[in-house]
């Protein structure tokens, strides 16, 4: 799944690419992703709407359209846009919308396994109600202290902790992951059990790491690609977070893979200790 880092470059790349296009039409090819209100309403109000911003919290993709609407767009697993000048004849497998733009050029969503989701929201509450108010903060912009207290009495695992996006939004498995071990911690370590420093040291490794990939264009494991297919290069620095890494960079023991939260869990023994 895109985590922050790669949704905020997939972010960037709309920015560069659709700004200010007005959709004249939509193409629905798969309803399943547009949520709580018919297609036929998603075509109706989005047709004539310019896109004046596009922005993201956590893992969702914010379009702000003219008279007040709002368009959030969740990737999941496998969400990808491709934007066409010279939108092509043969329709992709995978496609599930078009957005066609009033000079003919067309971005096109992709989901092979159509976990990604379509809302609709107005610009006066987008943010006050789910899927957006559920969103703890970005760990840019998180009060250490306050999330603090959040942990002091929970007997989850850290790295459970840090997935859920009520309680840090952006995160996922690839960075806490890479954001643990730098910080030395084992990511079934209690939450509880971590002092104010650790918590501090983790989220300003998790700071770093993502913004490093961002700049590297994220980080492309399995399917994960920027607009028109662009590949991040950000697995290249990973450290712990892959299975092509049998020893630990810094000791040179094996690593091991665990499942956390059902999630494929890298860590090494050695390095990481158990609170």
């Amino acid at each position: 799944m895109p985590e922050l880092p790669e949704v905020r470059v997939v972010v960037k790349a709309l920015n560069n690419t659709i700004l200010n296009k007005k959709i004249t039409n939509l193409i629905i090819y798969k309803p399943k992703i547009f949520k709580e209100f018919s297609p036929q309403y998603f075509i109706s109000i989005l047709r004539d709407k310019k896109i004046e911003k596009i922005d993201n919290i956590g893992k969702h993709i914010i379009f702000f359209l003219s008279e007040k609407l709002v368009l959030l767009s969740h990737l999941r697993m496998e969400g990808k846009y491709r934007y066409y000048l010279n939108p092509p004849k043969e329709i992709d497998k995978h496609l599930v919308a078009r957005f066609v733009f009033s000079d003919n050029s067309e971005l096109h969503f992709l989901d092979k396994r159509l976990f990604g989701t379509y809302m609709l929201r107005n610009l006066e509450n987008y943010n006050k109600i789910p899927p957006i108010s559920l969103l703890g903060p970005e760990p840019k912009d998180i009060d250490i202290e306050a999330l603090f207290k959040k942990i002091k009495n929970s007997k989850m695992p850290i790295k459970t902790k840090l997935l859920d996006q009520s309680f840090v939004a952006g995160i996922g498995n690839i960075y806490a992951d890479e954001a643990l071990f730098a910080s030395k911690i084992h990511p079934l370590s209690k939450a509880s059990d971590l002092s104010l420093e650790q918590l501090k040291d983790i989220i300003k490794n998790a700071n770093e790491i993502m913004e490093k990939s961002y700049e590297l264009g994220g980080t492309t494991l399995f399917s994960y690609e920027s607009l028109n297919k662009q590949e991040g290069k950000y697995q290249d620095f990973l450290n712990i977070h892959s299975d092509s890494i049998k020893k630990c960079k810094v000791c040179g023991q094996k690593t091991l893979k665990l499942k956390v939260n059902q999630r494929g869990t890298y860590v090494c023994p050695n390095c990481q200790k158990v609170y």
